[in-house]
């Protein structure tokens, strides 16, 4: 039993797990980006048991390979922003890394390999990066779990892969590491798929939010703070009290507090983190800590901007009343809901 059974193994659990996103999220945002990553995973482990040497098809079985870095990063980028689209210039790192390694690929000169290997660890730390991104202040439950898996599991493997190509391409690659690379896979694929099919079949559901829920273009955001689910499910007795002491904390200025967090709520409020996060996401609607405290914070920072008695005050000052640690994620809360920054919501509500 050679690197080919488990190769094999792997890749037929990557076409099942494939299958299931394919046919079950379709309509998530995200979704087929992870389906591009799995596809270049699929064809990376295949490509050592295809024996066709010519150049051109050999180049457009490498060529979805080549997409896996970039797609991992915007597809965690797409699982943990919910409000938020893919930056421009990632767009241009990821262009830039692929173009550099399919100039590696055809072999033009053996400078774009040594740079390809850093620029593809660049893409997948991004990656990682924005899963630890706010990860605690992630409220569905389902995503915490998906965000630590693909840290733990995915993006290391992807770390360990790409140093080993660089590794092995100078020194001789020792018997058994294709064997254990075939292994690993296998045990990877076979953990989604498990994990997928049989113990979390909502969890991309649940993380991934829908195609309509998109963030809309920039003129035509509401001001309105994100909506509740349509039927959320009864509050029992538990529940109805721990919400009416969350509602009286939080118009006491609770969230005044700076960098607060939802275990410091939690330890305020005398109860237990995991009732706080599900109580807030589930029957308030919101799925980050942060935009439900953004919701109090704005809206006073809004009424405080339109006060003439006010006036004299900074908005820095403001900012740093209502709990912000500085001036720019006060800015980039405030635009997302009134689409003007600070200051310009100030001129336009206060007679010159």
């Amino acid at each position: 039993m050679d690197y080919r059974f488990f190769t094999g193994a792997a890749c037929a659990l990557l076409l099942l797990a494939a299958a299931r996103i394919a046919i079950g999220h379709r309509h998530r945002v995200g979704s087929h980006w992870l389906l591009i990553l799995m596809l270049g995973a699929f064809l990376y482990l295949l490509r050592p048991l295809l024996n066709d040497h010519n150049g051109l098809t050999d180049l457009l079985i490498d060529l979805p390979t080549l997409l896996i870095p970039g797609a991992f990063w915007v597809f965690t980028h797409q699982l943990c922003n919910d409000k938020e689209s893919f930056p421009r210039w990632g767009w241009v790192l990821i262009g830039t890394e692929i173009a550099i390694d399919l100039a590696s690929q055809l072999h033009l000169h053996a400078f774009f390999y040594l740079l390809a290997q850093p620029c593809k660890l660049g893409l997948i730390g991004a990656g990682l990066a924005t899963l630890l991104q706010q990860l605690q202040s992630d409220l569905v439950n389902e995503r915490r779990q998906l965000r630590i898996g693909l840290l733990i599991a995915i993006g290391s493997y992807m770390v360990i892969v790409v140093c080993a190509e660089f590794v092995f391409s100078y020194f001789p690659i020792p018997s058994g590491v294709a064997t254990l690379h075939a292994i690993m896979a296998s045990a990877l694929a076979f953990a989604a798929c498990l994990w997928l099919l049989a113990l979390s079949p909502r969890a991309l559901e649940e993380s991934l939010p829908s195609i309509a829920d998109e963030p809309e273009p920039t003129t035509q955001r509401h001001t309105a703070p994100a909506a509740s689910p349509a039927q959320p499910e009864p509050l029992d007795a538990n529940q109805h009290v721990l919400l009416t002491k969350l509602q009286q904390h939080m118009q006491a200025g609770g969230y005044r507090h700076t960098g607060l967090t939802i275990r410091e709520l939690a330890d305020q409020l005398a109860t237990r983190e995991h009732a706080l996060r599900a109580l807030i996401n589930q029957h308030l609607g919101f799925r980050n800590f942060n935009e439900y405290l953004n919701q109090f914070r704005i809206d006073e920072a809004s009424r405080r901007l339109c006060d003439p008695n006010e006036a004299h005050l900074p908005v820095l000052s403001i900012a740093l009343d209502i709990g912000y640690r500085s001036l720019s994620p006060f800015n980039a809360a405030f635009k997302r809901r009134h689409n003007q920054t600070p200051t310009e919501f100030r001129r336009a509500h206060l007679p010159e």
